[in-house]
């Protein structure tokens, strides 16, 4: 009976004492690393389609009196232009700057909106500032609180703004777009009066 008891214990004991090979580590894990998903296509983009104006060819804007309501307020009209003879060409138009479009083309709106950026109101457009001192104030309306005293944006329009004054006006390109800038000055011959071809008014400085 003692000899069936030893041979027991000694069984278990080896069967508890586990197996002498080393462990076996772990399969060895790549980290992966995860892509930050591609920024969506400008859709002014898509829609201005071929040629597309470059940022670097950017000119700044193009700036006219659309209107003149009355005597002593003006409209005046923002529209980036593009200095590169080559896309100037190949969007049937001439010179060394040009628009982006002819005004008729389906396409001038979104190139336009494309190379203007979005505005601080949220619409596609310039920004537009009166320079009074060297400092550009802001001319206010949709939202922004304006600081410039002679200047207001448009309802309807974001490359529109009505002025009251002469002086200078400055529209710069929004969020998005290449960031320049252009302006117009009206003397005090072109107020009291409505003139008979106001787009002359503005001349740059």
């Amino acid at each position: 009976m003692r000899r069936i008891l030893a041979v027991s214990v000694i069984t278990v004991t080896a069967a508890c004492g586990g197996n002498s090979n080393p462990t076996t580590p772990p399969p060895a894990t790549t980290p992966t690393t995860t892509l930050a998903p591609a920024p969506p296509p400008n859709p002014y983009a898509a829609a201005c389609g071929t040629p597309l104006p470059k940022f670097a060819d950017s000119y700044g804007f193009g700036i006219k009196v659309q209107l003149e309501p009355t005597r002593n307020r003006k409209v005046l009209n923002a529209s980036p232009l593009v200095r590169n003879a080559e896309y100037c060409q190949q969007a049937g138009l001439f010179g060394q700057y040009c628009n982006t479009r002819f005004e008729f083309l389906p396409q001038r709106v979104p190139c336009d909106h494309y190379l203007s950026g979005i505005s601080e109101t949220g619409r596609p457009g310039p920004n537009w500032f009166q320079e009074i001192g060297g400092r550009l104030l802001k001319c206010g309306g949709q939202g922004v609180a304006g600081d410039a005293p002679h200047c207001r944006l448009k309802d309807s329009n974001q490359y529109l703004l009505d002025v009251t004054e002469v002086g200078k006006y400055v529209a710069c390109g929004g969020t998005g777009s290449p960031g320049t800038c252009g302006n117009c000055v009206l003397d005090p011959g072109s107020f009291d009066k409505i003139h008979d071809s106001p787009a002359g008014l503005c001349h740059a400085e």
